[in-house]
Parts: C-alpha cells; structure tokens; sequence
C-alpha cells in the first residue's frame, strides 16, 4: 500500500514537476540566444500569445499586475505607456518567454526596414487565426499575398473615393439631425453612431448596399437573430476570445449548454455574421448576372465578377480567389474598414470638444472651402480640408487603432538597422546607424504608439496638437494676408518616418485613403453646420470646466478592447451638439 502512494505521489510530482522543467528548460534556452544582443530582456513565464494565457488573462492579471513582466503581456501596454517604457529600457528590448523571444522595437529607422521588406518581415502565425471565415490579404504573405492583392487592390480607386465621399456625407447629414433634434442637442451615443456611420459607409462603397443612418445596419434582416452591426461587434469586441472558438465552432456547439451567455453570444455571432456574409455573396451573384455582367464598382462586385470570370476562363489560381477567400477578406475589409475609422471619428470629436481653439481653427478651413455649396464634390473639395486631415492624423497619433503590429522572422540572426544603440554588440556599419542581429526564435513587434510619442520625433508628444502637421510656404502675418491666402499657402506635413498608422511599405493599408475620404467627408459635414462642445454625464448642467475634465478623463480610460483602442466607457461620454 505504501508502495503504491509512494508510485502515486511520484507521478502526480512528475505531472507538476516535468512541465515546470520543460518551461524553464525554454526560457533559459531563448535567454541564451536573446542575450548576446546586449538589450534589456525581460523574462515571462508564459507564452504571450498561447491560449492558456489569452483565455485566462483576465483571471490572472489582477493578481499577478504588480509584476512587470505581467504589465508587458497586457495588450494595452504599447497604448497606455506611451514612449515611457522605451525611454527606461531603450528604443529595443526583448521579451523573453517559453513559446519565443520579442524584439520590440520603437526606433523610427527600424519600424521603416520592417515594413519596407515584407517578404524578409512576414505576418506571424499568429495572424492565421483571423482565418476564421478564410484567408485574407491581411493575413498571407508571399505569392499568396501577390494574388490577394492584385485583386482587391482595384476595389480602391479614385471612383469609389467619390462614392465614399458622397455616401459619408448622406449619413453623416443624417446623424447631425438626429444630434440637433436632442434636447439641449446634448447627446450620449456619439460613439455608436459614428460606428454606424462607417458600417453604413463600408455596405455601400464595400458591398454596394446603401441603409438609411436610423434603420439599415442596426435592423436585423429577415431569418436573423442579430443586426449586421451587433454580430460585428460582438466579435470585435471579444476579438481574442472569437479567435479561439472560431477553429473549433463545431465542438463548442455541441456543449453550448455549459457554455456561459457571453460565449454562446460570440458562438451566434460567427453564425449570423456568416450568414450575413453569404447572403451578400448570393445577392450579388444575382445582381451581376441580371445585370449581364455589367461593371459595379464596389469590394464585393469585384471580388466575386473577378474570380468567377477566371473560373469560367479556366485561369489558373493566380487570379482568382475561392469563395472562402472571398468571405475572408470581405470580414477583414469588415474589421478594418470599420471599427478603425468609427473610433478615430468618435475620438477626434471629443477631442475637439474639449480643444475649441482647435475646433475654431478648422472651422476656418471648412466655411472657407465649402462655401455654402449644398452638394459640395469631391474632387474640388478634398484636396483642400488639409485641416481637417491634420486633425485625423494628430487623433490616429494619439489614439491610433492598432497601438503594436507584430512580424515573424523569416531568417535567424537577420540583421536590423536601428539609430539609437543601446547594445554591447552591435555591429557598426556607419557612424549614425548600426546594425542588430535579430537571435532566432525571435519575433518583431513594431511599437508604433510609442514611436508616435517619442518626444525627439514630436516636441511635446503628449500634446493633442493638429497644427504640427501644418506648415506654410509663405507664412505671414493674418493682418497682411486674407484667409483665402493662408489656406492656399499652407501644406500638410508627409512624414516619410516616424508616422505609420496605417503601417507603410509594400504591406501599407489599402483603405487608407478609403478612411482618410471618410473621415474628412464626416468631419467636414458636421462642423460646417454644427459646434461640439463637452457636455456632463447625463446632460446635466455641470460647468464647461466641469465637463471638460469628465470628457478628457474618458479618453483617458482607453484600452485594447477587442481588436483595437477604444474608451472603456463610451456610453458615459456626453457632448453637447449646437447649431452654427
């Protein structure tokens, strides 16, 4: 008998004690090869990226927070330390963990090689788990990615930048009525509608369906349980969590009982967002057909007429994509095309609430350019609201949506340039740059927040501040020059470095100038007919002064919810709306 407990007790120390020994085994391993680089290393004991630790997290970090090797697998880090971490530990520093190392890096020169060599830095595995409704330009790398791209980048022309800009304008119209017909115009869901504008905006120029602003995305359409915008938004809202269950659907349908609400409420989703998904590849299908192959000119219509006219030809694979890839990129356009520009929208109106001196600056710019005009086009009109641009990228600098953007290592000991050296062993290859050999088993996270708040690239990062993107080629004096005159003579600043919201590169965002046509249109729109002011929770009368800080301290309470930087509380956001 004794025997046997003692057979027992060994086993169940080996259970304990084996996956101990194995972990330790890996971290000292990667510490080995993370240490001749001479960076800070810090040591986690679990795998960042693993599913223990993302499924868990939210168990653990309230206990394990006051540990910063905890703080630097929290997702919001990058965001909520600014340059701050950086500038204790060095431009690069590496994370050490059992799975693999992390290089993460804020050095302007480094992030600009990264994203200019896409097929020496790839997309890490890690982003095959946004194949959950098949595989997308953003998550393919090689000569998959070349076909991705070929075909979906023509969805991005000039023709539909005007249909953005007309169709941003009709809803953005809508929603400033809705906002002036509140009592007191003081309103709480500025948030939520500036997502229902961008979801309204993407059906129409993405997938050639127009909504009005009041019903549309938010109406669940016959045979669903969700709207098209609440299924969407659970998923992004529970991005990590969704990545998980997607690759075992079928599984967690079988035991949906024991599931709790949340989980079969991102469970229905995924369903109703695919059928969504198919219904819309149907209808069009349908369209295209009746239409006798006539040319549409939204994401969708090319996507499919596209691919279906390779299939017919006989093309081989390099010019077609499958129906899977085309629902995967139509969910990545979804993601990408929505919730980014929703809360830089969302965002920059707070932030010119609380900044009128700002607000009056572009204003200027506004009723200078669009005169009156009650169908204002845009290509005479866009080219000039460089304020209104400005104001868009000093948000995105920030608050930008996405704070990291992680790339795997195709080669070991690759070499990386950097300008700042913090490293014993670097290799010097002129007297302003060396060069970092990247150890193996290492993958790259571009911290580009911190890079956004580095104060040698931005004097006073911390500062919302619009007109540093500015300049004028002649600047004089407002009593000796009209506004006519200094608006003609300003430029907007194009960093060529230190600046990558929408990453940069090969690799750069093919909606950017879908966003930044957005954007401006909505922008444009509200402020020439109406002035945002901060407004105290509930609509109270609290003090300007009051309402300010309130406004400023939930801007303040941001984090990485879902798959991007949100406000934690948006519904508690108030702004009072008030006719010009």
């Amino acid at each position: 008998m004794a025997s046997f407990i003692s057979i027992l007790a060994v086993t169940f120390l080996s259970c304990i004690l084996v996956p101990i020994f194995r972990r330790v085994q890996r971290i000292y391993i990667n510490y080995q090869l993370a240490k001749p680089t001479g960076l800070h290393i810090f040591i986690v004991p679990v795998d960042p990226y693993g599913m223990v630790w993302q499924a868990g997290s939210r168990l653990f970090t309230p206990i394990l927070q006051h540990f910063e090797w905890c703080r630097i697998l929290d997702l919001s880090w990058t965001w909520e330390d600014d340059f701050t971490r950086h500038e204790k530990y060095g431009d690069n520093f590496i994370v050490v963990s059992p799975a693999m190392n992390i290089l993460y890096t804020s050095n302007k020169v480094a992030i600009e090689e990264v994203l200019a060599k896409r097929k020496a830095f790839v997309k890490p595995k890690l982003y095959e788990s946004m194949n959950m409704f098949g595989r997308n330009v953003d998550t393919v790398n090689g000569e998959e990615w070349s076909r991705h791209r070929k075909i979906t980048a023509p969805c991005f022309n000039e023709r539909v930048s005007s249909f953005v800009w007309n169709e941003s304008i009709r809803q953005s119209q809508a929603m400033l009525s809705q906002w002036l017909s509140q009592p007191g115009g003081k309103i709480s869901n500025m948030v939520d509608d500036t997502r229902i504008v961008a979801l309204h905006v993407l059906c129409a120029a993405g997938f050639g369906v127009q909504h009005d602003f009041n019903s549309g995305a938010r109406i669940s359409a016959p045979g669903h349980k969700l709207s098209h915008r609440d299924a969407l938004m659970t998923m992004l809202n529970n991005f990590i969590t969704t990545m998980i269950l997607a690759p075992q659907e079928g599984f967690f349908d079988t035991i949906a009982v024991l599931l709790s609400p949340r989980i079969n409420g991102i469970l229905l989703a995924l369903k109703e967002f695919r059928q969504y998904t198919d219904e819309a590849i149907a209808s069009e299908r349908n369209l295209l057909a009746e239409d006798s192959g006539a040319q549409k000119h939204n994401l969708m219509s090319t996507l499919i007429r596209t691919s279906d006219q390779a299939k017919a030809d006989g093309v081989q694979s390099a010019v077609k994509l499958t129906d899977d890839e085309i629902k995967g990129n139509i969910f990545i356009f979804n993601v990408a095309g929505h919730d980014t520009t929703a809360n830089t929208l969302a965002y920059a109106f707070a932030l010119l609430a609380i900044h009128p001196e700002v607000q009056e600056w572009v204003v200027e710019e506004i009723d200078q350019v669009f005169r009156g005009e009650r169908s204002p086009d845009y290509e005479g009109v866009y080219p000039q609201l460089k304020r209104v641009v400005a104001v868009m990228y000093e948000t995105l600098r920030l608050f930008g949506p996405v704070p990291q953007i992680p790339r795997g290592v195709i080669t070991p000991n690759m070499p990386l340039t950097i300008t700042r050296s913090n490293s014993t062993t670097l290799i010097a290859s002129s007297s302003s740059t060396k060069t970092l050999l990247i150890p193996p088993n290492t993958q790259v996270n571009l911290n580009i927040h911190a890079m956004h708040t580095t104060p040698t690239i931005y004097p006073s990062p911390k500062v919302w501040d619009p007109k540093r993107w500015i300049t004028s080629t002649a600047p004089t004096a407002r009593a000796t020059a009209s506004l006519s005159s200094e608006l003609h003579n300003e430029n907007l600043v194009h960093m060529e470095q230190g600046f990558a919201p929408w990453a940069s590169g090969p690799r750069i965002c093919p909606g950017m100038k879908f966003a930044q046509v957005e954007f401006t249109a909505v922008l444009g729109t509200v402020l020439r007919r109406a002035w945002i002011a901060p407004s105290v929770k509930g609509g109270g009368d609290g003090g300007e002064a009051v309402a300010r800080k309130e406004v400023e301290a939930l801007l303040r309470d941001s984090h990485h919810i879902g798959a991007t930087i949100s406000m934690k509380k948006p519904e508690d956001l108030w702004l009072k709306v008030s006719r010009r």
